[in-house]
């Protein structure tokens, strides 16, 4: 019996233990595949965790899930390291902060108001509603780029076992618009603008600058206006080429679009130089952040991604560009059928060895009796 004992405890124990969550990897994932179609177009692969375990009660899934990641694939065409991580906490608090910086996260999202009182660089407001069939509302959208500048809509296309259709006259909508079509960390990496390098008689020369917030290495976007001047050229002064953009370009490239008489939205990259000419006095000149194309940032974001393949399949002809939050595919769930089989067998392997052995000895004691 005391052996039963010792087999039903070493079959359980696996059973009991907290942290044995099974999971296995994505393989629409890597860069051969899917992910690396994904990664060309310039979408994002940021964190949500790993299966069954909560970040706030689990430090260790910050670093496992990133681990994960980078072996799966770089987390944007402009950096390997993952700068995003979804996050469900309203309030996260300073020693999830600093293990998120630690390592190497900078944003977090995106359920709930942003994160008060904030170490991390940015966090990042669900703004817009979502791209769901019958959910997805244009007025939503709109009212939450005039709340937050921006919109930040999510998509999910599976709910339990039920498979989800993307809204086909909003998504339409959407791509119609003068949206700039980013990503999280993109638009994070891109907040530095240009500096002023020079300036002579009805002209000015701006430097690109680094990014310095910890981002990836993305030309910085920059608004410049001349007041009382009409802008005559602009071109680069070293040996590189900067192209007009035009109402089509909604990804961001480097390039300028000049915005009526006196102003301009410029996107540089570090170290770029170029010239600005104008005519008329130039009395004040302006330079400040802006928005690639100065566009409104359009961040569509496939929350909880498990299985790359079903999510980004809708969208293989869209604009849109998405930050995946992934984590890992839940591995099948052990079924209590067989531990509780086993469980059984033990506890009947007695009753049944004794049985055995006394019917034995009865046959034994009638065969000499005979």
């Amino acid at each position: 019996m005391r052996a039963a004992i010792f087999m039903l405890s070493v079959l359980l124990l696996s059973l009991s233990l907290p942290s044995a969550v099974a999971w296995r990897a994505d393989g629409w994932l890597t860069q051969e595949v899917v992910g690396g179609e994904r990664l060309a177009l310039g979408d994002e692969f940021g964190c949500h965790g790993m299966p069954g375990v909560d970040v706030g009660e689990d430090h260790s899934v910050i670093k496992e899930c990133k681990e994960y990641l980078t072996s799966q694939i770089n987390a944007s065409k402009w950096g390997k390291e993952p700068l995003s991580f979804g996050i469900s906490m309203t309030d996260v608090d300073i020693l999830t902060q600093s293990i998120l910086i630690e390592e190497g996260f900078r944003i977090v999202g995106d359920q709930g108001p942003p994160v008060t009182g904030q170490s991390l660089n940015w966090a990042i407001e669900r703004s817009g509603g979502s791209l769901e069939q019958n959910v997805a509302s244009i007025s939503a959208i709109e009212q939450g780029i005039e709340s937050n500048g921006y919109a930040n809509l999510y998509w999910e296309a599976q709910i339990e076992d039920l498979n989800v259709r993307r809204d086909r006259d909003v998504l339409a909508w959407i791509e119609s618009q003068d949206y700039w079509f980013t990503t999280w960390g993109e638009w994070f990496s891109s907040t530095h603008s240009a500096s002023e390098f020079e300036r002579a008689n009805n002209s000015i020369t701006l430097k690109g600058t680094p990014t310095s917030n910890g981002g990836w290495d993305v030309p910085g976007n920059t608004h410049l206006s001349i007041v009382g001047a009409q802008i005559t050229s602009i071109a680069r002064v070293d040996d590189g080429v900067l192209e007009e953009l035009t109402l089509d370009d909604n990804h961001l490239k480097e390039g300028y679009r000049i915005l009526g008489d006196s102003d301009v939205t410029l996107t540089l990259a570090e170290g770029a130089l170029v010239q600005i000419t104008w005519e008329g006095e130039g009395t004040d000149i302006r330079i400040q952040d802006g928005s690639f194309n100065n566009f409104t940032p359009f961040m569509a974001v496939g929350h909880h991604t498990t299985d790359l393949f079903e999510w980004s399949s809708p969208f293989q002809d869209s604009p849109l560009r998405f930050t995946w939050l992934i984590e890992p595919q839940p591995d099948v769930e052990p079924s209590w059928i067989l531990p509780m089989l086993a469980v059984l067998t033990i506890l009947a392997a007695p009753v049944a060895i004794k049985y055995t052995l006394k019917h034995d000895e009865e046959m034994y004691h009638s065969n000499e009796e005979e």
